[in-house]
């Protein structure tokens, strides 16, 4: 009896094992891909809130104190969302750059954008390409993939 019960948790356990190894290797989270084509490097802010809610204090204790992903120039990262993120609803990805220094005084400007999770409509790649000129960035959807939720790009009105 007791094999047996041992035998089932080994069972589940692989089982669990080979999920999370599967959840890694295939691409079942939206993906933004963002390219440095300047010559400066690149300050990028990305997290993830909830569509239409104000945050809370702590939340925004935290967004302040979240350092940047750094991107050399002619390089590119790859932000993806959260686990937890394609449960939630209504979950926005809001991503922000700096060119060329990390705070306003030191840079020559940034820009931001920021996109929605839907299960309904949008893609599940997109790629930003921030170029030197006015500081413009070109936003390319990646037809094809898989994913569970889809980026859908849209801008807060003020």
């Amino acid at each position: 009896m007791i094999f047996k019960k041992k035998i089932v948790l080994v069972y589940i356990a692989f089982f669990l094992g080979l999920l999370v190894v599967a959840s890694h290797i295939i691409p079942i989270r939206p993906v933004v891909v963002i390219a440095n084509n300047t010559d400066k490097y690149i300050f990028v802010y990305a997290g993830e809130s909830i569509y239409n809610i104000e945050p809370e204090p702590e939340e925004v204790e935290r967004i302040v104190r979240l350092k940047p992903k750094i991107i050399a120039s002619g390089k590119k990262i790859k932000i993806t969302s959260s686990f937890m993120s394609l449960i939630k609803k209504d979950v926005a990805i809001d991503i922000g750059w700096r060119v060329g220094g990390q705070y306003g005084y030191n840079s020559i400007g940034g820009g931001g954008q920021n996109f929605i999770l839907s299960s309904i409509e949008g893609v599940c790649s997109v790629s930003i390409e921030i170029k030197d000129s006015s500081n413009t960035n070109i936003i390319k959807n990646n037809p094809g993939g898989l994913c569970l939720k889809k980026l859908k790009e849209f801008k807060y009105e003020y």
